[in-house]
């Protein structure tokens, strides 16, 4: 089940170039906004939807009312993430040697509150009202139908997402290790080092964002 999800969520994400263009070029006027209202809009589509479908990702709809929307998934995530918050506030003002056990506390604490997120984002866009964002009574039941689906998935998801950070730093690492050598050819590859870096950052990470939206709604189809 969990190969069908992530099978149909890549393809899904290509579905639409022309909207895929579109949300680009809205990310470089609204960035968070932009992918949240979209996000939220995928959702209601994907609600509807069954992988294997071969559903298409919707048009993309600029106006008052996807931008509210758009912005009250965007607070929801951020109440969500007020535990990482304030644990970082914490750490701020505590010797240095406690920073272990704050990192593995800020650690169990993101994965956590990302998990419960993302079924709480669809449980509101789902309702339509955003207090279902915190019907925890609804969400641990969610949890407990899907557990084992929704786990893999995370799992396999953050495989992609640690695959993705982890060939930025390694380009990260490359362009300070060579930016001290005066060179042409040096040069050149710093260039292109650059250009990857920034289509990892500018364009896979708003991709994966999309792949992640259907991923969840498929599971919290199976509910």
């Amino acid at each position: 089940m969990i190969f069908d999800i992530l099978k149909d969520s890549l393809e899904y994400v290509g579905t639409n170039r022309k909207q895929i263009i579109i949300y680009y070029l809205g990310i470089l006027i609204f960035p968070l906004i932009l992918i949240e209202s979209y996000s939220y809009h995928i959702i209601e589509n994907c609600l509807n939807g069954m992988i294997n479908n071969k559903d298409e990702l919707p048009d993309i709809i600029i106006n008052s009312e996807t931008f509210i929307k758009g912005i009250k998934l965007l607070v929801l995530k951020i109440i969500y993430c007020i535990p990482e918050i304030l644990v970082i506030i914490v750490a701020m003002n505590l010797p240095q040697n406690n920073y272990y056990y704050l990192t593995a506390i800020l650690l169990i604490l993101t994965i956590l509150s990302y998990s419960i997120s993302q079924i709480a984002s669809v449980c509101m866009v789902d309702a339509g009202e955003f207090k279902e964002g915190f019907n925890f009574t609804k969400i641990i039941n969610i949890l407990k139908t899907v557990g084992v689906t929704y786990i893999e998935l995370l799992v396999a998801s953050l495989i992609i997402l640690l695959g993705i950070i982890g060939v930025t730093i390694l380009l990260t690492g490359i362009v300070m290790l060579f930016s001290g050598i005066n060179s042409l050819v040096f040069t050149i590859i710093l260039t292109v080092i650059a250009i990857l870096y920034v289509v990892f950052l500018i364009i896979i990470i708003p991709l994966y964002v999309l792949f992640k939206n259907r991923s969840v709604v498929s599971v919290y189809n199976l509910s």
